[in-house]
């Protein structure tokens, strides 16, 4: 592989941090609750809200073109400004369905998802092995979590002023224009993230023989550790997604959140999550990628539960799982992704690890999509009226994807990485420092108020 120098490497992550800044925004105006309500608005049911989830998850198995493709051109840069290029521009087809009759606006919007999940799965596969090249092994941690914590800054800037201008417009009767503007404003971001890319540098891809179809299907399922992340990864997102359609339609529809409000909880996670993408980076790097995604993930199993005790005039639970988004899906999709790219290390497979990461995750969380939205909309009209609160259809999800999540930890833990500490010598690391920072803050706090400390 051509060696890029170390100046060129710097200019490339400083680049790659600007470009996914500008990616943000187009994610966080062009999916979301953006998506969600506008589904909504066209009259979407509780299945077809289902599917705005199913239809990337399955489209995600084209991502198996992308090694193939890559062969065939020679370049991953030119590929990933095609694709994501195209894919983020044709929400822009919205504008015109947005001011139409017709009663098949849903159909046409939720083929408008499957055209860009198609094009965006195969450019997420070649740009992740684009950047995984292009950073260096033992800044992985650091630099992911720098990048990711920005990110989160940008996120919640965009959630929340989006969100309120989204309810200014509504309160003027102007909802469709507000998605217009929305859709509109992504698509613009969405090509400067795109054109921003041309001016990261790319590493040359080193020579490779012909890519044999079964060896890009099952080459990397050939190695033991990979394999069993596959099959945690597949049984998680097959049973601990399965609420995952619906949380930012309850926020909306059954506890009466506005799009304000809904803003100020994602703003939640992402304020908090600016601190602990940078904590967990440097903890990854100190102790490993494993035992930091199975710490997070075994906490990412309570959230679900708390969903089934908020109500419209109780939202502490819905608070609550704001700061863990923050916290531990912080630190479980950070640990998740670098232990992805240390298991991934064979240069002659590079796209075919990530295909199959993204096909099996897609295709999990496609099959518990629709399982999902069936379920959800046969016991529609479910109420159960207990110990005073009443829970609903929605209900049942959460309660059924909270406990498959504490299920899949055993498979999680059968997973081994080379040089990464103990998950317990990890959990007692983390305590200590964290019991020694509070009491680093209760000594400051005594001597501000001019008392002495006992200890």
């Amino acid at each position: 592989m051509n060696r890029l120098s170390q100046q060129q490497i710097n200019y490339g992550l400083k680049i790659s941090i600007i470009e996914g800044a500008f990616a943000t925004l187009y994610t966080s105006l062009a999916g979301g609750m953006f998506l969600a309500g506008l589904a909504l608005y066209l009259g979407a049911n509780s299945f077809q809200i289902a599917l705005l989830t199913a239809i990337p998850a399955l489209v995600s198995s084209f991502s198996f073109l992308a090694g193939y493709l890559v062969h065939q051109t020679g370049t991953r840069k030119k590929l990933v400004l095609c694709t994501a290029g195209i894919g983020r521009s044709v929400y822009i087809i919205l504008l015109p369905l947005l001011f139409t009759g017709s009663k098949l606006k849903i159909h046409f919007f939720l083929l408008l998802v499957a055209l860009s999940g198609i094009l965006m799965a195969i450019a997420g596969t070649v740009w992740t092995s684009w950047i995984s090249d292009l950073v260096p092994e033992e800044r992985r941690g650091r630099f992911f979590g720098l990048r990711n914590a920005i990110l989160n800054v940008t996120a919640v800037f965009a959630a929340y002023g989006a969100g309120r201008g989204m309810d200014w417009l509504k309160s003027l009767g102007q909802e469709r224009l507000g998605y217009a503007l929305a859709f509109s404003l992504a698509v613009g971001f969405g090509l400067i993230s795109t054109l921003l890319l041309t001016r990261q540098p790319e590493p040359e891809i080193p020579a490779r023989s012909k890519p044999d179809l079964r060896e890009i299907f099952v080459g990397p399922l050939k190695e033991p550790q990979f394999r069993r992340l596959t099959v945690f990864l597949a049984v998680w997102f097959l049973t601990g997604t399965l609420a995952s359609p619906f949380y930012l339609v309850h926020l909306l529809k059954n506890l009466h959140f506005s799009f304000s409000e809904v803003a100020v909880y994602s703003m939640i996670g992402g304020v908090i999550g600016v601190g602990f993408q940078l904590f967990w980076g440097r903890a990854i790097d100190r102790f490993g990628s494993r035992p930091v995604t199975v710490l997070n993930f075994a906490l990412v199993g309570v959230m679900p539960f708390l969903w089934l005790f908020a109500t419209p005039h109780f939202r502490l639970p819905i608070w609550i799982d704001g700061v863990l988004n923050g916290v531990v899906w912080t630190g479980a999709s950070l640990g998740l992704w670098n232990l992805l790219l240390d298991l991934a290390d064979n240069p002659e497979r590079k796209e075919s690890y990530f295909a199959i990461y993204t096909v099996v995750t897609g295709l999990g969380a496609f099959v518990a999509s629709l399982l999902a939205g069936t379920i959800a909309q046969l016991i529609s009209g479910f109420h159960l009226q207990l110990f005073g609160a009443d829970f609903y259809n929605y209900d049942v999800m959460f309660l059924a994807a909270g406990v498959a999540r504490f299920a899949c930890l055993p498979l999680l833990l059968r997973i081994k990485e080379q040089g990464s500490k103990p998950v317990r010598y990890t959990i007692r690391a983390l305590t200590n420092l964290a019991l020694w920072r509070l009491n680093a803050g209760k000594d400051v706090v005594l001597q501000a108020l001019g008392i002495k400390s006992r200890d």
